[in-house]
């Protein structure tokens, strides 16, 4: 009986042992809307790199169109979310957000002309018409909450958000600094773009099936921030020529 009992424990050990080394011999894939030319999306890659590295995780960031990566994720076929903000979680009540966020972005205004726009209040007084890329919540929120004076709608891609403006089809669009792609950021120097509206701490989230990771992934990045790697990558993707 007492071997019988030892052989189950062993078998039951071997088990959990084998289902640890699937779980990080897996690959977890992370999806954003940002799109791979852009600073975020450049910037996000390799910080997930070296978190996941430093977590001993193994992880690949995808770029996916509009809200795809929230169905994605909710569905359970991506593991996590970059490129969020911290109120995403009341949304997904069933996610988890690590600790500290990855990066600050910050939220400018795109106008054919300067009108002095310094905050979203200032921006209801100075426009009527006004886009912003598909996915992008808070800008959502932010915007329907200055209707009626304004009307907002969203578009696919922040190129289109700069065009819509340029075309004058639009009044303004609302953007992230580190969201223009390279293909598109020639457009900005055809208009104005405002000082920050509002300055957005984005986090990693992991869907629920992940949630155990969370510990892991938030003691990661503190021990890579600790060694200035956020800041190494912010010069290399933001301020580098």
């Amino acid at each position: 009986m007492f071997r019988s009992q030892s052989n189950i424990l062993i078998a039951a050990t071997l088990a959990v042992a084998g289902c640890a080394h699937a779980q990080t011999g897996r690959e977890l894939v992370f999806g954003t809307s940002h799109e791979e030319t852009s600073p975020l999306f450049l910037y996000a890659s390799a910080y997930l790199q070296q978190l996941c590295a430093a977590g001993g995780q193994r992880c690949a960031l995808q770029s996916l169109p509009g809200r795809r990566a929230e169905a994605m994720l909710a569905a359970g076929n991506i593991d996590g979310e970059v490129v969020r903000v911290k109120g995403y979680i009341q949304k997904h009540p069933d996610y988890v957000r690590l600790d500290e966020p990855f990066i600050v972005s910050r939220t400018r205004i795109f106008t054919r002309t300067d009108k002095d726009i310094t905050s979203w209040e200032s921006l209801a007084k100075s426009v009527k018409t006004v886009s912003y890329k598909r996915g992008i919540y808070l800008y959502q929120q932010r915007l329907e909450a200055l209707q009626p004076a304004i009307q907002p709608h969203d578009v696919q891609s922040e190129a289109a958000c700069l065009q819509m403006v340029l075309a004058a089809r639009d009044d303004a669009c609302v953007f992230d600094d580190g969201g223009i792609s390279a293909e598109a950021r020639p457009l900005l120097a055809q208009g104005h773009s405002s000082a920050s509206v509002e300055d957005l701490p984005l986090y990693i989230y992991l869907g629920k099936d992940n949630t155990a990771l969370a510990p892991v992934l938030s003691d990661a990045a503190r021990r890579i921030a600790a060694r200035g790697v956020p800041a190494q990558l912010h010069h290399k993707f933001y301020e580098a020529k």
